[in-house]
């Protein structure tokens, strides 16, 4: 598929995220505060990124501004899909409150926080 043919297949934004390419990566933003209901509007986005195999997501955290346990549910499922088809997810987040929130849940490990979306995509260049 070409790029043409991925933005396509892109859902379209949202209050509480949206997704464009950057290179190879579909990157999802999520938006706003990022709850019980908001986390489930924002997986349809997780899903389209993830449905392909291999598929190399970035999510950015940056502009959302809240975060509870639905979106750490989220990633978690976002991760698992993508590894599950042999693809990737990689976490841009720079809020300290976010950061501390994923290292008290255990998940710092499974997305060490990179700084820019840049940074994630020119590793897998």
């Amino acid at each position: 598929m070409d790029v043409q043919e991925l933005t396509g297949l892109l859902p379209a934004p949202g209050p509480s995220a949206r997704s464009y390419l950057v290179g190879r990566f579909t990157v999802v933003e999520l938006l706003g505060e990022i709850d019980l209901v908001s986390a489930e509007a924002a997986q349809v986005h997780t899903d389209a990124a993830t449905s392909s195999p291999g598929a190399r997501v970035i999510i950015d955290l940056r502009p959302a501004t809240f975060i509870d346990c639905s979106a750490l549910r989220l990633l978690c499922r976002t991760r698992r899909r993508a590894l599950d088809r042999g693809g990737s997810v990689d976490l841009v987040c720079t809020r300290p409150w976010h950061l501390c929130i994923l290292r008290t849940a255990g998940l710092d490990g499974y997305f060490p926080g990179r700084a820019t979306v840049s940074d994630v995509a020119c590793r897998g260049c």
